[in-house]
């Protein structure tokens, strides 16, 4: 934002020299809150990388997990069918 046009614009339209300044700097406070850098993008992007990275992981312990009880209870189920 050119903040030069606008303070000017503000004085066109009646507000004088005080009130065009404090509004063009209230408006540019604004913008630049959020405002995301690439940078800030990049280190976000990285970080939800990293995150579902290590959810996959976990869900792959999960799945041998509930294999392996799965097995187990089989296993148990045939055993106590079997031999009473």
């Amino acid at each position: 934002m050119d903040t030069h046009t606008a303070v000017k614009a503000l004085k066109a339209s009646g507000f004088n020299d005080e009130q065009s300044e404090k509004i063009v700097e209230v408006i540019t406070e604004l913008q630049n809150i959020s405002i995301v850098t690439k940078a800030d993008l990049a280190v976000a992007t990285e970080s939800i990388k990293t995150d579902i990275g290590t959810i996959k992981t976990n869900l792959g312990w999960i799945k041998k997990l509930a294999l392996a009880v799965g097995i187990a209870v089989v296993i148990a189920a045939l055993k106590y069918i079997f031999t009473g």
